[in-house]
């Protein structure tokens, strides 16, 4: 009837009987499934229909293997939300073994993938992103934000996990370096060990130099910029607290490759 010409007054009561009669269709509808269920009742519920994944809570609560991941998710760890709205956590290492280590320790079940820079002088990396939601937004509660680099807080680490924490930390961004230094007019060399922690944050350092100080009775080593970072860097005698206190036991999880370099080192001080 769209080219049957109407006046407004014929126009409104079409449009009120259109809206009645969809009322009552909808009234009669209602009726029937009501009817329908009373028959028909319906099962209780099994749960949601994607079950919650032991990951999911994983940063909920610390313990050891929290307090690990969340170490080295400070230093090569990244969050974001992508153009779906999708939130995503992910790990990143030029070591395989390392982003194998926290996907066991997550429990996680994600395929490790990797990428080889076309730049020059760049190793391939490997990563595991997780697809999480609440992963996200328990990460924002321990103060972590996405780009965090130049911004990264000092999470309230318990004392217990201190250790655990550090570890983390420091085999995603910390370094061991040992070396032999010729002295002028003497036969002996004088040998030499550093350890540190890089970071693009300051304030990160300065809390992880108090931590240490009063939980590895260490001194304070040496806080000073270093290219367009932070570095804390620790001579010899610190460098042996540091590694008592990151590697009580000999089966801690880590990276074996920074572990190696600093026990070779401390042989060699002997």
């Amino acid at each position: 009837v769209r080219d049957v010409r109407l006046t407004k007054k014929q126009q409104t009561e079409l449009k009120q009987r259109e809206l009645s009669g969809g009322a009552k269709g909808r009234k009669k509808a209602l009726r029937h499934w009501q009817e329908y269920r009373k028959r028909h009742p319906m099962q209780k519920s099994k749960g949601p229909r994607w079950p919650e994944r032991s990951v999911e809570t994983f940063f909920d609560a610390w313990t050891t293997e929290m307090a690990y991941v969340l170490g080295f998710f400070a230093a090569d760890g990244s969050m974001y939300k992508n153009r779906g709205g999708s939130y995503y956590v992910g790990f990143s290492s030029i070591d395989r073994e390392q982003i194998a280590l926290i996907r066991r320790l997550m429990g996680a079940s994600n395929n490790i993938e990797s990428y080889q820079s076309q730049q020059p002088n760049h190793k391939r990396r490997y990563t595991l992103q997780i697809g999480s939601t609440r992963l996200y937004r328990q990460l924002i509660k321990l103060s972590f934000t996405p780009r965090k680099s130049l911004t990264l807080q000092f999470p309230s680490v318990p004392l217990a996990v201190l250790k655990v924490f550090t570890r983390g930390y420091f085999d995603g961004d910390g370094y061991v370096f040992f070396a032999r230094y010729k002295r002028k007019d003497r036969n002996s060399a004088h040998r030499s060990l550093r350890t540190g922690f890089t970071s693009g944050s300051r304030t990160f350092l300065e809390i992880l130099q108090n931590r240490l100080q009063a939980g590895a009775n260490m001194g304070l080593g040496s806080l000073h910029p270093h290219a367009s970072n932070w570095e804390l860097s620790y001579s010899t005698n610190d460098s042996r607290h540091l590694y008592k206190f990151m590697y009580p036991t000999a089966t801690v999880p880590c990276l074996k490759r920074k572990k190696l370099i600093f026990e070779e080192a401390l042989v060699e001080l002997e």
